[in-house]
């Protein structure tokens, strides 16, 4: 355990002086790179947008192309993308891997925006949006990432949960580069408003995983929940930055099915999220949570069994995690930045869970982000990464990554 605290310490105060000094963005800079118009809602701020004549709509067609090249030194779980989850430990056949190459295009993205002011002044959006990132299918086989609508202070449909902003994170070139973030994407409908000129609040019901409660002992019956999952978030906006904290509540369900036993319970889960400029050229992030019963709500988890366990008492053991993740950025010149990014994830109790699963873990990247014009981005970024299980065995992983993105 020493060994491993030390070591990641030691890599990331010498990354982080390193980045600190030579490199980061500004807010607008950030907004860029990131390209993610499903924030963005006005019509003044619309560039590049068409207006369909005599109809008040404007439509515009973006997204962006980008090809990555990765080399892996452990031959360490997805090709595509590096997950803390995936970290092979010692020992076991999937350590025993070797290196890899790999050359996907599946970050690329389309999406289509529309926008309108209504006869009663309100803004008006719909927003869909696809990338190729679903790794249980064929590379070139779309995903659908947004598709929601927004009306004055309303949104309705599929897009960031009303805990999650991406402003918490440096730009990294991984795409699980926020594996260990609370949130995600979820069908929902949120009302947000302002409270005063600096802060404002969203809550939200959310659609729940079908999935969550681990039947372990093979009693028979499905996760079932019944109802949404609430949140409520304050958000503090200045021209320096942001910060976030807010809450939410779901119901832990298992419906036996007239085969096993029912079972009951909530899950709950809170985080203090966010992002300072600290001089024109230098910024910083930070991201914490803490979760009762919604493990999964974890990126790296989503989809899977991880928030309970069902015992054959017919009751639930629920598991806890807490995850934090800092950051920061800088801006060499006008054309070359630097980000360097550690996120950690510990789980509590995992007394039913089998010997393998993943305890604790640690995940670092370091990139150099060259500006080749107003469109187009190059960059070359190292990660790795170290998790240890519930059997105390551990495993490391590490790759280099090179991408050429061109936004459209």
């Amino acid at each position: 355990m020493t060994n491993f605290y030390s070591v990641t310490k030691s890599w990331y105060t010498v990354l982080l002086f390193f980045g600190l000094v030579t490199a980061g963005y500004t807010q607008e800079q950030y907004s860029k790179l990131r390209t993610s118009p499903e924030d963005s809602l006005g019509i003044a701020d619309f560039p590049g947008a068409l207006e369909i004549p005599n109809t008040g709509l404007y439509i515009k067609f973006g997204g962006y192309f980008r090809m990555d090249a990765i080399y892996d030194f452990n031959g360490s779980g997805s090709r595509n993308q590096l997950l803390m989850s995936q970290i092979a430990v010692d020992g076991t056949p999937e350590a025993a891997k070797g290196p890899f190459f790999n050359f996907h295009v599946r970050e690329t993205r389309f999406n289509l925006d529309l926008r309108r002011k209504t006869q009663s002044g309100r803004p008006l959006k719909v927003f869909i949006e696809f990338d190729f990132f679903d790794e249980s299918l064929p590379a070139g086989v779309p995903r659908l990432r947004h598709a929601f609508i927004k009306y004055g202070k309303w949104t309705l449909g599929q897009t960031w949960t009303n805990l999650s902003d991406l402003r918490i994170f440096p730009f990294i070139m991984d795409f699980s580069s926020g594996d260990a973030l609370f949130g995600g994407r979820a069908v929902q409908i949120r009302f947000e408003d302002e409270l005063s000129p600096h802060f404002n609040f969203g809550l939200a019901l959310e659609m729940p995983g079908l999935s969550g409660i681990a039947d372990l002992y093979q009693l028979g019956g499905e996760t079932m929940p019944v109802l949404p999952i609430f949140s409520a978030r304050i958000t503090n906006e200045r021209e320096d930055g942001m910060i976030i904290a807010g809450g939410q509540i779901q119901q832990l369900r298992w419906d036996g099915l007239d085969q096993g036993p029912d079972a009951r319970g909530i899950g709950w889960g809170v985080v203090f999220n966010g992002r300072q400029k600290i001089t024109d050229r230098l910024f910083a992030t930070w991201h914490s949570s803490y979760n009762y019963g919604l493990v999964n709500q974890i990126l790296i988890f989503g989809g899977t069994d991880e928030n309970a366990v069902l015992l054959p008492s017919g009751e639930l053991d629920i598991q806890d995690a807490i995850t934090t993740a800092v950051g920061a950025g800088y801006q060499i010149n006008s054309w070359l930045s630097t980000n360097i990014a550690y996120a950690y994830l510990k789980r509590g109790n995992l007394d039913f869970r089998p010997e393998e699963t993943l305890k604790t873990g640690g995940m670092g990247h370091f990139n150099f982000i060259w500006k080749i014009d107003k469109n187009a981005l190059g960059g070359i970024e190292y990660a790795w990464g170290k998790i240890r299980n519930i059997s105390e065995a551990s495993g490391n992983a590490s790759r280099i990554q090179a991408m050429v993105k061109y936004t459209f």
